[in-house]
């Protein structure tokens, strides 16, 4: 592996582990006004008022579960099948 891509493997890694995964870049940006996440191979990001297809993708279901679960538990709240949507003021999340 390059330089470059321990890096890149290194961020990937810490992103999962202390924070939202394929999620963080989007965070990250100021201009997203909201991100909607529909399964692990679908993520739509709102910017300057209009809904566009993002590249993020989640490596399977788990992961994604996984990063759902930790942000909503911020705000007592859980998503799973018998619960599987969650809106607090900064997500919306469909399972």
């Amino acid at each position: 592996m390059s330089i470059a891509e321990q890096e890149e493997l290194l961020e990937d890694i810490c992103n999962d582990v202390l924070g939202y995964g394929p999620l963080e870049p989007l965070l990250a940006r100021d201009d997203i006004a909201d991100i909607m996440v529909n399964g692990a191979d679908t993520t739509y990001i709102e910017v300057e008022g209009k809904v566009q297809a993002s590249s993020i993708r989640f490596a399977d279901n788990a992961q994604l579960m996984n990063i759902c679960q930790r942000i909503v538990s911020q705000v007592g709240r859980r998503v799973d099948e018998s619960s599987p949507i969650c809106a607090p003021a900064f997500l919306t999340a469909v399972v």
